[in-house]
């Protein structure tokens, strides 16, 4: 068997093809600011000037010289709809233009706006200097968070993010679930479990309610510490949060480790219901592998018939044979190895390698050479 296919492995090596490669898409920029063509005519002549490449700041000039209004609401309109057609640079100049009149009120939430802009275009450093110049009567709740969310992106920045909701903190801004969020989305994947612990003890004594973002951090913690006393102590209490389906994966992962082979089980079916169009392939190719762990031959098969109907892929195989190898049904990773190897995907060495990996670990190593 591993004589044929080491001969179709190098036949699938030689038969990769640029017309495997997909064609690159392309699409004219004035396509992006069409959510700025409607009836306001503000609105249309911004748009022009982005087509024509012509400054946009110079368009809102000209149409003030024209002696028409600007109003607030349509540079804030014009900002929003920039920024969802990704043409951040010309948002940030507008931004700026809109500050640098002093003929507008402007709040808070134009200040956390310009924050995020300095952020994408020039950059976090640039964000912070500008952040520093903003008074302090203008550094409300919002601001805050929009700075705490720069930080919590990535845990080089984990000390910077502790020190502005600290600041958050002594300034009562703590009244919402967004701040513990975002500090919860850095403590999870360090699974600092008693910060969290914190965290929570901090949102409840402030009579703050979690939510689904909540949940689902503080139970992914709880289930990779393997902490099973405090997962269902706090799914108990928060029986109507929407959870995840990686989360209900992870946490069937803690209580097949901690031996609840039941609950485990209990879990996966509970994951199944939570899948959707958009995540079926990897949900399903996670199901494969703790199903398999779990040693539930039936449901390994049943998941691979609904991940083909998905759409076949090399990480569909990859996980369908990786879960019946660590069950020990060689016999059908087999089967489905070939039914890769006749398929047409793109050749990806992991395959072959996890079938080998299957057979190592089982001791067949006398299989190889048949």
């Amino acid at each position: 068997m591993m004589r044929h296919t080491m001969k179709l492995l190098g036949q699938q090596a030689r038969r990769i093809q640029p017309s495997n490669i997909a064609p690159i898409s392309i699409r004219h920029a004035g396509t992006l600011v069409s959510p700025l063509r409607n009836n306001n005519p503000l609105l249309l002549r911004i748009a022009t000037a982005l087509d024509q490449k012509t400054p946009v700041v110079q368009a809102l000039e000209q149409w003030r010289e024209q002696g028409n209004q600007v109003k607030p609401s349509d540079l804030r309109c014009i900002i929003k709809k920039l920024q969802d057609s990704e043409h951040f640079s010309h948002a940030l100049q507008i931004s700026e233009w809109m500050s640098s009149h002093r003929v507008y009120t402007l709040f808070p939430e134009d200040v956390a706006s310009r924050v995020l802009l300095i952020d994408t275009v020039l950059g976090l450093k640039e964000a912070e200097r500008f952040f520093e110049t903003i008074p302090e009567t203008m550094k409300d709740y919002t601001v805050y968070t929009t700075l705490l969310t720069l930080y919590a992106r990535n845990n080089n920045t984990l000390d910077k993010a502790e020190a502005v909701f600290e600041k958050m903190r002594d300034l009562g801004f703590l009244l919402k679930p967004t701040p513990y969020n975002l500090m919860l989305s850095l403590y999870s994947p360090l699974k600092r479990h008693g910060d969290v612990n914190n965290l929570l003890t901090e949102m409840e004594d402030n009579n703050v309610e979690p939510d689904d973002l909540t949940a689902n951090h503080a139970l992914l913690v709880y289930a990779a510490v393997s902490d099973i006393k405090a997962m269902e102590k706090f799914l108990s209490s928060n029986q109507r949060i929407k959870l995840e389906w990686g989360t209900c994966i992870d946490m069937a992962k803690a209580y097949l480790k901690s031996g609840s082979t039941e609950k485990s089980l209990a879990m996966l079916h509970r994951t199944e219901l939570l899948v959707d169009c958009a995540s079926r392939k990897p949900a399903y190719e996670a199901l494969m592998s703790v199903y398999g762990d779990v040693g539930e031959r039936e449901d390994v098969y049943r998941i691979w018939e609904l991940h083909k109907n998905a759409g076949s892929s090399n990480e569909g195989y990859r996980a369908v044979i990786s879960a019946l190898s660590s069950i020990g049904d060689m016999e059908g990773a087999e089967v489905i190895y070939r039914e890769w190897e006749l398929g047409g995907l793109p050749f990806d060495a992991s395959i072959p390698n996890t079938l080998i990996s299957g057979y190592h670990a089982l001791g067949m190593e006398r299989r190889l050479r048949n």
